[in-house]
This record gives structure tokens, C-alpha cells and sequence, in this order.
């Protein structure tokens, strides 16, 4: 607890409480986006299996993710309060390590305070804090390595067992990579780190001080990175990279100068997004990089004994990123060096790193009291209203808005009338896009729905999906009717005996029927035409139903219709074409 202490400690909780209020407020009015929808969709349909757990995702397998994704889907499924909660929590904790791991470099330097505010503002993870699929891909993998650092440095410190903080990293870095094979950086952000903290070498002796020292916990961590990659490439048969050499240059210089570089200083003040990217205004690039200059000159200059070293390990750090991003995305081309989802952990690398640099340096200037709390402050307001420009350029496009309105307003219509029945199809590609396939129907990402909606099935209620999520009956403007049937008013005489209702024309593909009958009592029609069947209710009275056509095999030139025997049906009219777009 005696991180907490003093006046210090009291900034520190300022700090994170200013944190917790700004991101409490944007996640409480964010919501579920993309991939949230079909990966819960996906998991709601799943068994909760070993294959499901380690299905080939995209070229991902993330067990941990998986398993989420599963008892989410099954215990609260978009629930967004619950979903908010728990990145919160997960935010929190990553600051409060990072505090701790502060203490322990910085002791009772203010410039501790002044990094975790860089840690806990920085609008570069605003963006995978928003989404939740990608606050998995960020925050588990952050949380990981800063626990594995806080143990390392605590095992460097003296505190605690050897085997303890040991088992302990390497436990930390495997449940990492059972989230996301990101957490492959967290062994050479941890040596790095072991690496500036041997003082007791200097030069290049520090590496073999840091190889020896903790021989034992590097051959552990790196079983758990190889044996990760051999079953990780052993399930996945995805090939990334591609991309021309000169993509590959356009992505390393955004990802590094357009992204990297201005998030670190609470950027992007001004630009544009792009889908999932942001591009900032040429002038942000260029004073972020006159101020990363200048920050890294000072530290060279006035820095403690290991600054040239946690430098190094910050820019291998950041190189490493790249190279994964390039293995897997570089034929996407500059724009991918711009989404935030791929730099926002350098974030936590980089305050390690200058804190690295920091330790033991002097600061003659800074002497006296009065003038550290003047540039304490200065920093800690400058750096607060930068950040604050760079989440107000941010929220009004990643805070999902839409989506929150579209699946309200959507099971507020299902509240109001639960027999509706929704018409299949695919979702707007604002909610989800086209390339995942058929995992963008209607069926597939909003069966999880506490309401359980019903898709395709016989029903007079049968409502489409309007464009801001509303369920609006269905209508067709023309299509193929059926012949008149032959039992004059009654059109086509239905009981036990199979009918058949002759089409006018032959039709073709997936097609609405719309069934028009009477009946003196209810009875249960089964429709068929080639291997499609579907039973209906025919209730008393004149009714009209709505039927769904699956694409099946060859042309379909009737509907062939046969009831129970409780009571005859009186067919007058079959109408199959296409709903009208609402």
C-alpha cells in the first residue's frame, strides 16, 4: 500500500478516478459492433466443444476469447451494462499495475505521475476500449504483460519467492496467448525490460547478466510462446502477408509516424476516419513526431544508466508490432497501419520504457519544489488537453450509436408483439459487413436475443428488418401466381388427399409464397415442393399466411399442399415473388 501514500499516491487515484468517470460516461453510451454480432451469433449456435474453443477464427485461436464469446452468448447475451462493466475492469486493473510497476521503477518521482496519465488518457485506446471485440484483443494481452513486468521487476527487487514470481510469469504470458497470439511480445518486452534493470553490468554485458540471471524463467516463457505457435499453426490454415514491397512501406510508415507516434502524444487532435482508421491532419503527424524528437532527446540527454536500453527496447518493442501486423495484414495496404486496434499496446510498452529511462536520472532543474509542481502540472494539464481533443475527434465515430438504435429499436417491436416473425436475410453491412458470409443473416446475429426471435417460419406476421432496425410487414409487389383452382370458390380443396397448386410460371431461387385460404376449423397444411416441406397452422376463418421458399433444386411449377384430416381448407390463392425492399 505504500505506493498509495502521500501526495502522490493521491494524484495517482485522481488520476485513475478521472480515468474511470471518462470512460465509465463513453462506454455506458457505447455499444456492440461488427464482429460482436456474428462472433456471439457464431458462439450461440456452437457446443461448447474443444473444437469450438479452438476453431481456426480468421487465422486466430484465442481459447479464451472462445469461451467468453460462449457463456456470453448463452448468459447475457447483448447485454451491454455487463459488457461495459467488465472492460472497465479490465482497464482499471491495467492502470493500477502499471501504478505499481511505476512505484517500484520511479520510487517517489513525480514523473510517475505524469506517465500514468499518459497510460490511463491516451485516446489510442479509446477506439478497442468502445469495441468489444477488440478491447479482447487489447486489454487481456495488456494485462498480461503488465503483470508479467510488475513480477519481474518484483522477483529483481527482492520481493517475494524466485519460484513464485517465475511460475507466475510464465502462467501470465501463457493465459495471454490463449487470448491472442499478440501476447508473443510479451517474452522480448520482458527480457528488454530484464535487460535495463541489470546494474549490475554495463554495455552489452547487460544482456548475458539478464540471460543468466533468469535463465530458468526465459526457457519457460519461450516453451510457452513455441509450443503456442506449433499449435497454433498446426489449427490454422490461414496465409497472411502478401502485399507488394512497396505496401509494406506505406504500411510501416503509418502504422509508426501516422498512429504510433501521434497516440502516444494523446493524438490525433484533427483528421478523418476511414472505416475503422484514422488519419490524422499532416500538421498532428509533424508536431508529433518534433515532440516524440524531442522527448526522446531529453531523455538521452538528462536520462538515467539504462536510457540508451529502454529506448532500444521501446523502438524493438514497436518494430515487433509492425512485423506482426505486416505478416498478416500488409496486402490491406496503408489504411491498416492507420486502425488503432494495431498500435493502441504499444501504449503500455512505451510508459514501461521511459520509465526504464527515467530511473536514476537527475533532474538539477527540477530541485526545488515549487518547480516540479509548476512542470508537473504544466504536463499534466497539457497532456489532459490533448487527449481531450484527440477523444473528442474520436467518439462521435467509434462510440456504435447506430447499432445501439437499430437493436433497440428492433426488440422494442419484438416486446410489443412477440408472435411477429422475422423474414431472413443479410444485415446491413453498417451492422455487419458482407465478407463474413452468410454469418451476417438476421438469424445468425440476432438469434442470441433474450426475445428469441423466430426466422423464416410459417406465420401471418411475418415482418422484415427496416433500415433503422423496425419490423415493417411484408409486401411484394408482383410475382407469380398460382393458377386458378379447380374447385371453383374454393379454389383448391385441401385435406388428406395431396393437392397440387399449379404456378402460372415456373419460379426459381429463394422466394416468399403468400398463401391465401378460409376454413371452417383449425387444421395443420403441410406444404411442400421438391425436398422442402413446411407445416403450417390453418386457423378458421379467411386468413392469409406467409410461407418461405428455400433455393431449391430445379425450378419449382407447384406447391403441393395436404392437411390432417380435422378440417378442410379452401386454397384461393398462392403469390410467390420477392418482399419488397422496406
Amino acid at each position: 500500500m505504500r505506493s498509495w501514500r502521500g501526495p502522490q499516491g493521491a494524484a495517482a487515484i485522481g488520476v485513475i478516478v478521472v480515468m474511470l468517470v471518462v470512460r465509465g460516461r463513453l462506454l455506458a453510451g457505447s455499444y456492440f459492433n461488427q464482429d460482436d454480432f456474428y462472433m456471439t451469433g457464431r458462439a450461440y449456435r456452437s457446443d461448447l466443444s474443444w473444437d469450438f474453443l479452438f476453431s481456426d477464427f480468421a487465422g486466430h485461436v484465442n481459447p479464451f476469447q472462445q469461451l467468453t464469446l460462449w457463456v456470453v452468448a448463452h448468459h447475457a447475451p447483448y447485454d451491454w451494462p455487463v459488457i461495459a462493466t467488465a472492460i472497465l475492469a479490465v482497464n482499471l486493473a491495467a492502470t493500477v499495475l502499471v501504478w505499481l510497476i511505476l512505484s517500484r521503477l520511479l520510487d517517489r518521482q513525480w514523473s510517475r505521475v505524469v506517465l500514468l496519465a499518459v497510460f490511463a488518457w491516451a485516446p489510442m485506446t479509446l477506439v478497442p476500449t468502445l469495441w468489444w471485440s477488440a478491447a479482447m484483443f487489447l486489454w487481456p494481452h495488456v494485462l498480461g504483460s503488465l503483470a508479467a513486468i510488475w513480477l519481474l521487476v518484483r522477483w529483481r527487487q527482492g520481493d517475494g519467492s524466485a519460484w513464485v514470481n517465475g511460475v507466475g510469469i510464465v502462467l501470465v504470458t501463457a493465459a495471454a496467448l490463449l487470448w491472442h497470439e499478440r501476447a508473443v511480445l510479451i517474452l522480448p518486452l520482458v527480457f528488454g525490460v530484464a535487460v535495463a534493470l541489470a546494474d549490475e553490468a554495463t554495455g552489452w554485458r547487460r544482456l548475458t547478466a539478464a540471460l543468466g540471471r533468469f535463465r530458468w524463467l526465459w526457457l519457460g516463457m519461450a516453451g510457452a510462446v513455441v509450443g503456442f505457435l506449433v499449435v497454433h499453426g498446426l489449427l490454422t490454415d490461414v496465409e497472411g502477408g502478401g502485399g507488394t514491397a512497396r505496401q509494406q512501406v506505406e504500411v510501416s510508415w503509418s502504422f509508426v509516424g501516422r498512429s504510433v507516434v501521434p497516440g502516444l502524444v494523446g493524438g490525433p487532435w484533427a483528421g478523418r476516419t476511414i472505416g475503422g482508421a484514422v488519419v490524422p491532419a499532416a500538421w498532428v503527424t509533424v508536431a508529433s513526431i518534433g515532440l516524440v524528437v524531442a522527448v526522446v532527446g531529453l531523455l538521452l540527454w538528462r536520462g538515467g544508466p539504462a536510457r540508451r536500453w529502454g529506448l532500444a527496447v521501446l523502438a524493438g518493442y514497436v518494430a515487433a508490432d509492425l512485423g506482426l501486423l505486416l505478416a498478416g495484414r500488409s496486402g490491406f495496404g496503408q489504411v491498416i497501419g492507420l486502425d488503432p486496434r494495431y498500435s493502441s499496446d504499444t501504449l503500455h510498452a512505451a510508459v514501461v520504457c521511459v520509465a526504464l529511462c527515467l530511473r536514476g536520472a537527475s533532474w538539477p532543474a527540477l530541485a526545488a519544489k515549487r518547480s516540479r509542481a509548476l512542470v508537473v502540472g504544466a504536463l499534466l494539464a497539457a497532456y489532459g488537453v490533448a487527449s481531450a481533443f484527440g477523444t473528442a475527434l474520436l467518439v462521435p465515430h467509434f462510440q456504435n450509436t447506430q447499432d445501439r438504435a437499430f437493436i433497440t429499436h428492433l426488440r422494442d417491436d419484438l416486446a410489443a408483439d412477440p408472435t411477429q416473425v422475422i423474414l431472413d436475410g443479410p444485415a446491413p453491412e453498417e451492422l455487419v459487413l458482407p465478407l463474413v458470409g452468410d454469418d451476417n443473416r438476421y438469424s445468425v446475429i440476432l438469434g442470441p436475443l433474450p426475445e428469441l426471435p423466430a426466422f423464416d417460419e410459417p406465420s401471418p406476421r411475418l415482418r422484415a428488418v427496416g433500415p433503422d432496425g423496425r419490423l415493417e410487414q411484408v409486401e411484394m409487389s408482383g410475382g407469380v401466381s398460382s393458377v386458378a383452382g379447380p374447385d371453383g370458390e374454393c379454389g383448391y380443396e385441401v385435406s388428406t388427399t395431396p393437392v397440387d397448386v399449379e404456378m402460372a410460371l415456373p419460379v426459381e431461387g429463394r422466394v416468399l409464397l403468400r398463401v391465401r385460404y378460409y376454413a371452417g376449423a383449425e387444421s395443420t397444411v403441410t406444404a411442400s415442393a421438391e425436398d422442402w416441406t413446411e407445416e403450417f397452422l390453418a386457423r378458421r376463418g379467411p386468413n392469409e399466411l406467409w410461407l418461405v421458399l428455400p433455393d431449391v433444386p430445379g425450378a419449382v411449377t407447384d406447391i403441393g399442399l395436404v392437411g390432417d384430416g380435422r378440417a378442410e381448407v379452401c386454397v384461393t390463392d398462392v403469390l410467390a415473388g420477392l418482399p419488397e425492399q422496406p
